[in-house]
């Protein structure tokens, strides 16, 4: 009688499994090569017959930083007399301190930057997407989850505009990620990296309503910290935000004084007149007056209630929605629609939203997740010739976030 090995069992179960995930990650290399070949095909293409030229965001800040470190304003004379700039128009808006740390890199050759520009953001969102993977699903295989992240990225339209463009927007998913990390996974670690990114992101302005959802969500977490739930730690990561920002505004006092400051405000009464009814502004307020022929002043009219309404789903978000990564969902979309311009990349901040729904979905709803991002990724692309769509692909993302909570009594670790 012939005795068993036991490699029997191995052959019968272990070596189809390792074939298909051998299969599956070939896939991914494809998919990726694909993707990242198409996207550094286009920017070669931009680069040599375009009027305006790849990371031409980029380009600003590097001007501006020149500027700084010339000892001159890094915003335009134009702006300073008072004339209000076109809503699309090309100039350095950012705060101070955006150009005064900057202001070092001014000597770097622009493309060397932007090299730089995209290897940095991509290393966010794959540090996002591992610290999200340890805390949401630990179980699965570190190399798989990157790899697959790594390959759908230059496929996520949104964030490739970004990078195209140079645009300060693809450091969102590590920066919104950071916080949703501080959500999900409250430890001192998270608080202080949350509360950091709060500030860096606010430095763009709109995501600065994420510090009131903060805010909100302590006031909760102290509401029910009797409860069997556990507390949070988002008065942590509001507080180092408040510090982090005194910190950069007396650090950009120091470097640059007050008049860079005082530009800055003339800069911002002139952008209030900005023309914001263009083709390219997904702004609500500018949408809703586009298509009733409104004009510029119906637009800001408008935002009145748009920018006041983005305000309450945040305030709602914080207080009204128990699950972390939901109401961290909800207030994300609404920072995308606190200022009356609102750009194609703008919805990258979503990226880790879509990831961690993803991530912790069971085995009951991961289908139906996994069918709404890819349909977020999809309505997104068709937003590039009908550019309202952005604010479906947002809604899609939010909407896996809200089902993927799994079910309490199902086996964890999918």
């Amino acid at each position: 009688m012939q005795r068993s090995t036991g490699y029997e069992g191995f052959h019968r179960y272990e070596w189809p499994r390792m074939r298909l995930v051998q299969r599956t990650t070939v896939t991914w290399l494809v998919l990726g090569g694909i993707g990242w070949t198409g996207l550094v095909l286009i920017a070669l293409q931009l680069a040599e017959g375009s009027a305006v030229g790849v990371g031409f965001d980029l380009e600003l800040l590097l001007q501006g930083a020149r500027d700084v470190a010339a000892g001159r304003t890094p915003y335009d004379p134009a702006l300073l007399a008072g004339t209000a700039p076109v809503s699309t128009g090309l100039f350095y808006s950012y705060p101070p301190p955006v150009a005064q740390a900057l202001a070092p890199f001014g000597v770097v050759p622009s493309t060397a930057m932007l090299l730089a520009w995209w290897a940095g953001a991509m290393t966010g969102i794959l540090v996002v997407a591992e610290a999200l993977r340890r805390h949401l699903a630990p179980t699965r295989p570190s190399r798989d989850v990157l790899v697959a992240v790594a390959a759908v990225a230059p496929l996520v339209l949104p964030f490739t505009v970004g990078l195209l463009f140079g645009n300060f927007d693809v450091w969102f998913p590590l920066l919104y990620g950071s916080m949703l990390l501080a959500a999900l996974a409250p430890s001192r670690q998270t608080a202080i990296a949350g509360g950091l990114a709060l500030v860096l992101a606010s430095l763009k302005l709109h995501p600065a309503s994420l510090g009131l959802w903060f805010l909100g969500r302590a006031v909760r977490e102290r509401r029910e910290r009797p409860r069997a739930e556990p507390s949070g730690r988002s008065l942590e990561v509001f507080a180092v935000a408040v510090v982090g920002g005194i910190a950069v505004l007396v650090m950009s006092l120091v470097v640059g004084g007050l008049r860079p400051w005082q530009d800055y405000l003339v800069v911002i009464g002139a952008g209030a007149g900005a023309d914001i009814v263009d083709p390219r502004n997904a702004g609500l307020a500018a949408v809703a007056a586009a298509l009733v022929g409104g004009d510029q002043a119906l637009a800001r009219t408008l935002h009145l209630a748009v920018g006041l309404g983005a305000i309450v789903v945040t305030v709602w978000a914080a207080w009204r929605r128990s699950d972390p990564l939901e109401s961290f969902a909800w207030a994300a979309g609404a920072s995308l629609a606190t200022l009356p311009v609102t750009w194609y990349h703008y919805p990258s901040a979503l990226i880790p939203v879509a990831l961690a729904a993803l991530l912790r979905a069971g085995s009951s709803n991961h289908g139906r997740v996994r069918v709404l991002v890819v349909a977020a990724g999809v309505t997104a692309a068709l937003a590039l010739t009908f550019l309202p769509l952005i604010w479906v692909g947002s809604g899609l993302v939010i909407t896996a976030a809200r089902i993927s909570r799994p079910d309490p009594q199902a086996p964890a670790g999918r």
